[in-house]
C-alpha cells in the first residue's frame, strides 16, 4: 500500500469518531491556566477522501466555541501508526514561527494527547492536557482531578518497543528499548491519571531534542 495510503488509513481507522473530553492548559512553570469540557469531532465523506474535523469547546462560563478543519491525504500533516499512536506537528523549526506538537496515545477507546505551544524565540509557552473517552463524557476511566502532581515515582528500567517513521512515512521495524527518567535537560510534567511527560523548555534551530 502507498505510503501515505497507509498513514490515512491507520487515522481513518482508529479516530473517526467522537472523541469527549477535557483540555487543560498549563503554564510552563505547570500552573492551571484553564479547564474545559471538549469534544473533538471526526467526519468522512463516503469514499473516505475527505475528513471534516469539528472542535467544541465547552467553558464553566456556559460559552460554546466551534473550530473547524477540513483535510485529504496530500494536507494532512499528521503521522499515524498502525495501533493509534499519532504525532501532529508543524514540518521543521523555522524562526521567528510558532511551533506546535500534539503527541496522542489510544488504547481502545480512550485516547490522552498533549500538546506543546513553543513561541517565536523557541520557549515553552505552554502545555496543554487533553482525555478523552469515545463513550460519552464523563469518562469511567479518566478523573476530574486538573492540577499537577509534584512528582512522581518512575525509577526503574522501562523496556518497551520503539516504531520511528519517518517524514517520508516510512515506518520502521519494531526494536527492543529502554526509558531511563528523567531525560536530561528535560522539563517534567506530572499530570493526573499516571501521565508523565518529560520535554525542553527551550528548542532552537539546529539542535535535537525529545519529547516523552
Amino acid at each position: 500500500m502507498d505510503l501515505k495510503e497507509q498513514n490515512w488509513k491507520n487515522f481513518t481507522v482508529n479516530h473517526l469518531r467522537d472523541w469527549h473530553g477535557i483540555w487543560t492548559r498549563y503554564s510552563p512553570e505547570g500552573e492551571v491556566k484553564e479547564s474545559f469540557q471538549s469534544l473533538r469531532s471526526f467526519r468522512s465523506n463516503p469514499e473516505q477522501t475527505e475528513i471534516y474535523h469539528t472542535n467544541r469547546y465547552i467553558y464553566a462560563d456556559g460559552r460554546i466555541e466551534e473550530k473547524n478543519w477540513q483535510y485529504d491525504k496530500q494536507s494532512m500533516r499528521g503521522f499515524f501508526f498502525e495501533q493509534g499512536a499519532a504525532v501532529l506537528s508543524g514540518k521543521q523549526l523555522e524562526s521567528g514561527a510558532v511551533l506546535p506538537h500534539e503527541l496522542l496515545l489510544k488504547h481502545e477507546d480512550i485516547r490522552h494527547s498533549v500538546a506543546l505551544i513553543y513561541d517565536s524565540n523557541g520557549s515553552l509557552m505552554r502545555a496543554v492536557s487533553i482525555r478523552e473517552d469515545a463513550a460519552g463524557f464523563p469518562s469511567k476511566y479518566w478523573s476530574k482531578e486538573i492540577n499537577l502532581l509534584p512528582e512522581r515515582n518512575l525509577s526503574g528500567n522501562w523496556q518497551g518497543t520503539a516504531v520511528t517513521m519517518t517524514p517520508d512515512l516510512k515506518v520502521s521495524e519494531p526494536i527492543a528499548t529502554q526509558l531511563h527518567w528523567p531525560l536530561a535537560g528535560n522539563k517534567m510534567f506530572f499530570f493526573p491519571d499516571g501521565i508523565s511527560l518529560s520535554c525542553p523548555e527551550q528548542v532552537n534551530i539546529g539542535t535535537s531534542f525529545n519529547i516523552a
